[in-house]
């Protein structure tokens, strides 16, 4: 995974990591339900919408998970 920029609140990589690892492996992220939970779990609108997808496409694809393109 690259490096990651310094505005990316460390509460929102460490919640995509919990949602990830507890995601099944044999089914697909899907990234509008993966958004609507993580949102619901970090306090504040600290990383936007899309930074908060490409956080969980990086993140997924480093754990070797599919990912379905479903938002918007």
């Amino acid at each position: 995974m690259r490096e990651l920029p310094s505005n990316v609140d460390a509460d929102a990589v460490i919640k995509v990591g919990c949602y990830l690892d507890d995601h099944a492996k044999t089914t697909a992220v899907s990234i509008s339900e993966a958004l609507g939970v993580i949102r619901r779990h970090i306090n504040g609108p600290s990383i936007s919408d899309s930074g908060l997808e490409e956080l969980i496409m990086e993140s997924a694809s480093t754990r070797h998970l599919a990912i379905l393109l479903d938002n918007r």
